[in-house]
C-alpha cells in the first residue's frame, strides 16, 4: 500500500513539473534607471506597453488551448499532460506594469511630464500690436 502512494506521490511531482514554465519576471527597479533620459525613460514605457499587449494575447490563446485539451482530455488521459497550468503570462505581466508604474513615477520626478511652457510674444514698448 505504501508503495503505491509514494509511486503516486511520484507521480503528481512529475506531472506538476510538467504543467509548462513558471514566469521570468522583469525587475521592478533598476540602479541605472534614475541617470536615463526623459527619452529613454518613454521609450522603454511603449516597449513595455507593446510587450504587455502581447503577453495579454499569449494568455487568452493559452486559456483557449487550455480548454480544448482539458475538454478533449475527458476522453483520452493524454492531453491533460500538455496543459500550461503555471499561468506565466499572467505573472510577467503584472511585472512589466510594476515596471512601467515605477518609470512613470522616475520620470515625474524628473519632470519629463511636466508641460512645456507658454512662450507668448512680447510687444516692444512704444509699438502697436499687430495680430
Amino acid at each position: 500500500m505504501k508503495r503505491h502512494i509514494c509511486a503516486g506521490v511520484a507521480f503528481m511531482f512529475f506531472v506538476s513539473g510538467c504543467a509548462g514554465s513558471g514566469p521570468m519576471p522583469v525587475a521592478r527597479y533598476s540602479p541605472a534607471d534614475e541617470k536615463r533620459s526623459c527619452a529613454s525613460l518613454k521609450a522603454e514605457i511603449r516597449a513595455n506597453k507593446k510587450e504587455i499587449a502581447k503577453k495579454i494575447e499569449e494568455r487568452t490563446n493559452k486559456t483557449h488551448e487550455n480548454l480544448i485539451l482539458g475538454a478533449s482530455g475527458v476522453f483520452l488521459i493524454v492531453p491533460w499532460f500538455f496543459m500550461d497550468l503555471k499561468g506565466k503570462e499572467a505573472g510577467e505581466t503584472a511585472a512589466l506594469e510594476r515596471r512601467n508604474a515605477a518609470l512613470r513615477r522616475i520620470s515625474a520626478v524628473k519632470g519629463c511630464n511636466a508641460p512645456l511652457p507658454i512662450v507668448m510674444r512680447q510687444r516692444k514698448p512704444g509699438t502697436k500690436q499687430t495680430k
